[in-house]
């Protein structure tokens, strides 16, 4: 009976063995698989990062020679960075990101829509297409931030090109414009480097912040002093405005900490929402008036052009004139004095511009975003110095809104996304444990950190 059992038992055996085994096998190919995958991540990865740190090393130089080449470079860099966070397997859209990304997609939309009943509705959708691809790439970048390997080494190269950014401005300063002369056959004209020095502006904080934060001090004051003399030589009226309202910004935080961000993000609603009423009134005020002039003609021009964005935001406040309609404005052609127009291309101000192309819905959504981002300052939970030095940058990011570019040049919003990218960046160095604060920089392969 035994021996009739066993021949069936050991089939059976053999059943279960060979069940194993077929179970087994599609088992080894899907490790087998997901091996080739994360080896075919790993070899292309690098060159991701590798090409957002080329882009990082090139942003300052490029805003020199040709400003206008810094939106392809974002577009590029954020296509780099969506390859990144796809590589490394990583979440892209956080749920911070994703509402932001809904919060973008909701002023493209009305953007778009808007072109309904623009003064030009080609140019209003034009515009929101081009507009959408920016945004994805800065939204990209942002993502990418977390997934960078080498964020010292990154670092590195920021200061470096930040260096490189300002030997060559000066250069063009005193060549009049030699370097740029082999990218541009348009005659020197000192508002071109006007461009890299509000980028200078913007950056020149965290970068110091991020070099004491490791024990740097003589070197973050050197290149601080030599930024911000860069930026008083250079004709830019804007940077050097911005910046004076940075620093005691930065202080301000430095001292109240999260509360200050938090009330920044009030005021900045505030700002926005009653615009109409503010910006839009400043020029009724005679003295103002006469001291602007006297300070630079074109400071009371923008008076003058911010009362007449007023006088039109009030005849369509619900819906706006269309996106990018400023230049098409009724009468913005107009003259006012020899060489000046009442609405050259844009307000010269964001808020006015929003409420003017885009109106109630447009200006409630830039109000929320500028305040979103006052918000996720308040709870990023960075180092004191750094934290200070951040929010002191996003305000002179702010008051470059506020007082000089239109807020749709696209050289302008890349600058912002990629100056966002690297405060980024440098808030993951800083990051790192306090005792290597005084230890000697080192580029390492991976994580690369500053030790």
């Amino acid at each position: 009976m035994r021996d009739a059992e066993q021949p069936e038992t050991a089939a059976k055996r053999a059943g279960v063995a060979t069940a194993a085994n077929s179970d087994q096998e599609p088992t080894r190919s899907a490790f087998g698989i997901r091996s080739s995958s994360q080896l075919i991540a790993g070899q292309i990865t690098p060159w991701f990062e590798a090409s957002l740190e080329a882009a990082t090393l090139m942003f300052f130089p490029l805003l020199v020679l040709v400003p206008r080449g810094v939106a392809a470079l974002v577009s590029v860099a954020g296509l780099c960075g969506a390859g990144q966070v796809l590589s490394t397997r990583r979440n892209m859209l956080s749920p911070a990101l994703g509402f932001t990304a809904a919060l973008l997609g909701c002023l493209l939309l009305w953007g778009a829509v808007s072109a309904l009943w623009s003064l030009d509705p080609i140019r209003s959708l034009l515009v929101a297409a081009r507009l959408t691809g920016l945004f994805v790439a800065g939204l990209a970048l942002v993502a990418a931030a977390s997934s960078v390997a080498a964020p010292a080494r990154l670092t590195l190269l920021l200061v470096a090109g930040l260096i490189l950014g300002i030997v060559m401005a000066l250069t063009e300063l005193v060549t009049g414009g030699a370097l740029s002369s082999y990218f541009s056959e348009r005659a020197y004209q000192a508002a071109r480097l006007n461009q890299a020095s509000i980028a200078f502006a913007v950056l020149v904080l965290p970068v110091g912040a991020t070099l004491v934060s490791f024990g740097y001090k003589i070197c973050a004051t050197l290149l601080a002093i030599a930024t911000v003399g860069t930026i008083y030589a250079l004709a830019g009226t804007a940077a050097k405005a911005a910046l004076i309202a940075g620093l005691p910004m930065g202080l301000f935080l430095y001292r109240s900490g999260p509360v200050a961000a938090r009330a920044a993000a009030v005021i900045s609603i505030i700002i926005v929402v009653t615009a109409p009423l503010s910006f839009a009134r400043l020029a009724r005020l005679p003295a103002l008036s006469e001291s602007a002039d006297s300070v630079k003609l074109s400071a009371g021009h923008r008076l003058l052009i911010w009362s007449f964005a007023g006088d039109r935001i009030a005849e369509q406040a619900l819906g706006g004139w269309g996106l990018d309609s400023s230049r098409a404005i009724p009468g913005g052609e107009d003259p006012i004095r020899p060489g000046e127009t009442w609405l050259p291309l844009h307000p010269h101000n964001a808020p006015l511009q929003l409420w003017l192309e885009l109106g109630v819905p447009g200006a409630a959504l830039f109000a929320f975003g500028v305040a979103l981002v006052w918000r996720a300052l308040a709870y990023a939970g960075w180092p004191p110095l750094f934290f200070a030095a951040a929010g002191g940058s996003l305000t002179i990011a702010f008051v470059g809104c506020f007082a000089t570019y239109g807020i749709w040049q696209e050289w302008w919003l890349g600058t912002l996304w990629f100056s966002l990218f690297l405060v980024l960046i440098m808030a993951r160095v800083v990051g790192r444990p306090a005792r290597n604060a005084d230890a000697p920089i080192r580029i390492s392969r991976g994580s690369g950190p500053i030790t």
